[in-house]
């Protein structure tokens, strides 16, 4: 589908036209002032891009409607309504796929605990929720793909560089880069990211964190990450690798990582490893659901081993606010209430490492998203990368493939 009337209209496109079409390409209706808001810019430069635009046939200006008080707004939309997203995140402990509009809506979403690590189960994930979203591959304009992995993505073409063996069995499936494998089902462009920076971008565009400027998202269900969002934009690193705060060091004769290291963070806090003691000390299993329901029924051995969790975690990330002041941090909320009593212990740990002014100055909750983070996150990423753009202008014939290890 394309947005462009007149073929010659892409190469001469002004900087602030660019701009415009990413403000719009959600499919939204927004005024004028709202655009000049979002970009920064002009009221006279904005007005002018939209009116050459409107004259090539890309936007449509909609009547303004009636209202009692004051001269009402017009709204400017996209001459054509963009498509709709396939997602697809294949984290270490399950898959989710979704059909969600370029606005965020989520139409469909289905979970699985199939291999990550080959297609099948990924593939029929995915036509399902095509299914339940009642519609076609056909209707579908791209596809964004959730791996664990350092973050490779870009706008130029580069190596995938792995390094270790240990992730290619998520970035490759039957020994093909997973973003082909989708690609070819799909037969459309396929983007990929970290799965723990999609969280981190819905909760940081969508989620209670919206109005904040910089926002930590910590990941924990599928591993101990992070996703660090500046301006409502990823901030990825030079190594394609910020926000890995598994992989911090804190014991010299500790175990030896996938990674290559020895006594990384995540080996001793992470939910997986709280879930072997609690059911050590306990004498049964325990899971994420027991963990949220012990949460919720308030029992006190458990919140107590929550909350410890979270001064721990809370520890590493005090110095986190010391080096970066962030406005937000948000906690994966797909640990139901578990998430609430775990921020609350990285407060506490907050307030007593960091110095008493960064500590009061940030915002420490549960994210507002649940599993549809990932979902509102693909959104996000697809208008602040602008990939609407590249698909319909010819410039995604890449798989560009990315995301944090695990």
């Amino acid at each position: 589908m394309s947005t462009t009337a007149d073929p010659g209209l892409d190469s001469g496109l002004t900087g602030t036209e660019r701009a415009v079409l990413r403000a719009l390409s959600d499919g939204q209706r927004r005024t004028v002032a709202e655009v000049c808001a979002e970009l920064s810019a002009a009221r006279s430069s904005v007005v002018h891009a939209l009116n050459r635009l409107r004259a090539a046939g890309v936007v449509v200006e909609h009547p303004s409607q009636r209202s009692a008080r004051g001269r009402p707004a017009r709204g400017w939309s996209l001459t054509a309504s963009p498509g709709l997203l396939a997602v697809v995140v294949a984290a270490a402990h399950g898959l989710l796929a979704g059909v969600v509009r370029p606005d965020g809506e989520i139409l469909a979403a289905v979970h699985g605990t199939t291999d990550v690590t080959a297609p099948t189960g990924a593939l029929a994930l995915l036509d399902r929720a095509t299914a339940q979203a009642e519609v076609t591959h056909r209707d579908i304009e791209l596809a964004v793909l959730g791996l664990p992995g350092p973050s490779l993505f870009a706008r130029t073409p580069g190596p995938d560089s792995l390094g270790g063996s240990h992730l290619r069995r998520f970035r490759e499936w039957d020994g093909r880069p997973a973003a082909d494998v989708v690609g070819e089902h799909l037969d459309r462009p396929v983007f990929c990211e970290n799965d723990a920076n999609l969280a981190a971008l819905g909760e940081a565009v969508y989620g209670n964190a919206a109005d904040a400027a910089t926002v930590l998202h910590v990941s924990l269900t599928h591993g101990t990450g992070a996703g660090l969002v500046i301006g409502g934009k990823l901030h990825r690193g030079g190594s394609r690798l910020a926000g890995e705060i598994g992989h911090l060091h804190v014991d010299d004769g500790g175990q030896l990582c996938e990674c290559g290291a020895r006594g990384c963070f995540w080996q001793t806090t992470s939910i997986p490893a709280l879930l072997d003691e609690l059911a050590m000390a306990h004498g049964r299993t325990f899971s994420v659901s027991d963990l949220d329901a012990a949460a919720a029924s308030g029992e006190l051995e458990i919140i107590r081993a929550l909350s410890g969790f979270g001064r721990s975690l809370g520890r590493r990330i005090a110095d986190f606010v010391v080096f970066f002041d962030p406005q937000a941090i948000v906690v994966d909320s797909t640990l139901g209430a578990a998430s609430h009593v775990i921020a609350d212990g990285i407060r506490a740990a907050v307030d007593q490492y960091a110095p008493p002014q960064l500590a009061a100055s940030v915002q420490i909750s549960s994210g507002s998203l649940g599993v549809s983070a990932h979902l509102k996150g693909a959104a996000a990423l697809v208008r602040s990368e602008n990939l609407l753009d590249d698909v319909r202008h010819g410039s995604s014939t890449l798989h560009l493939s990315g995301a944090g290890l695990r």
